[in-house]
């Protein structure tokens, strides 16, 4: 009985997902990390939507940096069948949506597929090469994008 590839990818990258997240913190948490994000606690006394924006940036980041270090690992795995993970990628980050969450999905599909030689996936997402450069890219944009989340 031969497994379907497609289920074979997608139980790995619920595993690896798993794996990632039973990991116990590092005792240097990661820049993205829950408690890292000052502007929660500055948007309790504020409704300036420039520090939702950053928040929300914050935690879009966050998201992104994990991401596209299981994407990697993910491609890493299969890098005899690009086109058949590039799909698989686009199926969990499409870029349909018309705004700056297709930027973020095709940085995360372009990183991927770009440090996928550099993805370990025996480490967390936090101590990842992948996962900061990622990290990076996104806090750097301008936080006025993040208004669509």
């Amino acid at each position: 009985m031969s497994i379907n590839p497609l289920l074979k990818l997608k139980s790995s990258l619920v595993f690896v997902s798993l794996f990632f997240c039973t990991q116990s913190i590092a005792a240097e948490k990661p820049p993205w990390d829950y408690d890292n994000n000052i502007y929660l606690e500055l948007l309790q006394n504020s409704d300036d939507e420039m520090l939702l924006n950053k928040s929300t940036q914050f935690d879009v980041c966050g998201t992104m940096a994990r991401n596209t270090d299981q994407m990697a690992v993910g491609v890493q795995i299969n890098k005899e069948r690009p086109e058949f993970i590039r799909n698989i990628i686009l199926d969990f980050h499409p870029m349909d949506n018309g705004d700056f969450r297709d930027v973020i999905n095709q940085k995360i599909m372009d990183m991927a597929f770009e440090m996928a030689d550099l993805a370990d996936g025996d480490k967390s997402s936090d101590d990842s090469v992948v996962a900061h450069a990622a990290w990076d890219w996104c806090i750097a944009q301008e936080p006025e994008h993040f208004a669509v989340y």
